[in-house]
């Protein structure tokens, strides 16, 4: 099976504590075929799908000496529930964070170093989030409501970013992203 990558903002693990939690909680009401790993969760910056060990191993060059010259660390808090689908049956359900300008500068810098190493990425704008569970099971005629969710289970969660992460996706394993280099903000 081929493997996959991406580039993703790294939470600390007391916020990932926090957001199984908040998780758990939901659980006992809702329903989605699958629930994220705790320690799966993150903020892709950047999606690159498939990746010879040429291109992994010039990324890693470029993006070492990227971020010794970037912004040092930044605060982000987690302020939102959202769903990405149709209203009565998400295809994901997700927590995002207050817009943060050193996030989308983060993102935009990332991006450039993967296009110059030739991986293709998404054009859609950058929607920071983090996935929590997919594919909505649960019959609700009136749809789901983002904000009522975050009303009932939802809770301000702030953290500090620090660490950009490559992942390896491996889809057989819980957790199924596994980390091959880390980089410090």
């Amino acid at each position: 099976m081929q493997r996959h990558y991406f580039l993703a903002l790294k939470l600390p693990d007391e916020t990932k504590t926090k957001l199984a939690n908040i998780c758990s909680l939901i659980r006992k009401e809702h329903h989605f075929k699958t629930w994220v790993h705790p320690d799966d969760f993150h903020i892709t910056l950047a999606f690159l799908g498939a990746a010879s060990s040429e291109q992994l191993q010039k990324l890693h060059e470029l993006l070492n000496k990227k971020m010794s010259i970037t912004e040092s660390n930044f605060s982000l808090q987690i302020n939102q529930f959202g769903f990405f689908g149709n209203e009565k049956h998400p295809r994901i359900f997700w927590a995002g964070v207050e817009e943060e300008h050193c996030l989308y500068t983060l993102q935009k810098q990332v991006a450039y170093v993967c296009e110059k190493v030739g991986f293709q990425l998404d054009k859609r704008p950058y929607a920071p989030h983090i996935t929590l569970a997919r594919k909505h099971i649960e019959s609700d005629h009136n749809g789901v409501d983002s904000q009522l969710w975050w009303n009932h289970y939802g809770e301000n969660v702030p953290f500090i970013a620090g660490e950009i992460v490559l992942y390896e996706t491996h889809v057989d394993k819980q957790p199924k992203y596994h980390v091959l280099h880390s980089y410090s903000i």
